[in-house]
């Protein structure tokens, strides 16, 4: 399983319960506001930890706010995984940062297979 220590990002003052890793792979990641009930659309994994990811290149990431319940859909070649999560920032502007919320043991389960997958 991937280390989860708590790392201290490049600010000093920035810190994460697990590493982040960068998608080297395509990734599709179907996003959907669950309190709306409404497709948001395709947009990209840009990196993923076991705690979250970040999105990118949504068609209506505008649209999107912090604090936001989205149903997020991850689809590779080898799976898709049925996520759930809050949008907790803005990173870019075209690009929003995501916390998974409320896993299964399973789901962090799949969550570790896709990474190692991805960065081995």
């Amino acid at each position: 399983m991937f280390d989860t220590q708590i790392q201290s990002g490049d600010s000093g003052n920035e810190r994460r319960k697990f590493p982040r890793y960068p998608v080297t792979e395509q990734v599709k990641l179907a996003v959907e506001d669950e309190s709306a009930g409404e497709t948001i659309g395709i947009g990209e994994a840009a990196d993923i930890s076991l705690g979250g990811l970040r999105v990118r290149y949504l068609p209506k990431n505008t649209a999107v706010r912090a604090g936001d319940k989205l149903g997020l859909l991850l689809i590779d070649e080898e799976q898709a995984l049925s996520l759930h999560g809050e949008v907790v920032h803005h990173g870019t502007s075209d690009s929003f940062g995501v916390e998974f919320r409320d896993l299964s043991l399973t789901e962090q389960q799949e969550i570790d297979h896709l990474l190692e997958r991805l960065h081995l």
